[in-house]
């Protein structure tokens, strides 16, 4: 029996100041833990040496976080390495969720209308 694809989002944002926007890729929690080790408080530990930042989304509703990264690079080297735990299948929007955090790493907080949040 096939294993489910897990949904990764992928889409364009202000998050930092470039003009066009900048990439961000985002996953769900327990593939990114299963991914690059998990630890402290949002469970973030891993990818955060990994690619030193990241931003956590949240639904409020259902209480499922998102794990992401952002930039280019950081997102194609982000999704190959998930590719080995996962089939995954792209979708190219935010993740159905709110902007929960970021980490120092990112140059300035982004702001919810940047976002499109929901």
């Amino acid at each position: 029996m096939a294993a489910e694809s897990r949904r990764i989002y992928l889409f364009r944002t202000e998050l930092v100041a470039s003009g066009n926007g900048t990439i961000v890729c985002a996953a769900p929690v327990d593939l990114v833990v299963a991914t690059y080790g998990g630890g402290g408080r949002r469970d973030d530990e891993g990818v955060q040496r990994a690619f030193g930042g990241n931003i956590l989304y949240r639904n409020d509703e259902t209480g499922e976080c998102f794990v992401g990264v952002w930039g280019a690079r950081n997102a194609s080297r982000f999704r190959t390495a998930l590719r080995h735990k996962a089939a995954i299948t792209i979708i190219r929007e935010p993740p159905p969720a709110r902007l929960a955090w970021w980490n120092a790493a990112c140059p300035r907080p982004p702001s919810s209308a940047q976002h499109g949040l929901r």
